[in-house]
């Protein structure tokens, strides 16, 4: 079982420039708007192991906002779908995976692209970015 999200220094860095870009205040919102941008792009990312040192750390229920079930089936089906086994120490690394690069994603974005974008996601119901103050 996963209890924290660790991610590496670019990460924190990342956040905190789309933090300012967006204005919106909490890590785990931005990562789970991250994390579901990677799965919704059907290769699979690249494998790399993450130094965590000097990066930050969201601890995986306020990561969910609660919704720990549809975070753990989002990473199994996206296991399945790239016919690999469901392990906890898989679904952990594909969590980071993901989140790493949809944070890359986001980051790379022209400032008015990434806003219209998350407003979209928001206005559309997705619901993964509502703020559950983590």
């Amino acid at each position: 079982m996963i209890e924290r999200l660790r991610l590496n220094a670019a990460a924190r860095n990342q956040l905190s420039t789309l933090k300012r870009r967006t204005g919106i205040e909490h890590n785990n919102a931005i990562c789970r708007h991250a994390l579901c941008i990677s799965l919704a792009n059907p290769s699979v990312p690249p494998d790399e192991n993450f130094s965590t040192s000097g990066g930050v750390e969201i601890d995986w229920r306020t990561f969910t906002g609660g919704h720990d079930a549809l975070y753990l089936n989002l990473l199994t089906v996206r296991l399945r779908s790239e016919n690999r086994r469901v392990t906890d120490e898989l679904i952990r690394q594909t969590l980071l995976l993901h989140v790493h690069r949809g944070l890359s994603y986001l980051v790379s974005r022209r400032e008015e692209d990434l806003l219209v974008e998350m407003a979209k996601s928001i206005n559309e119901g997705d619901g993964l970015l509502a703020d559950t103050g983590g």
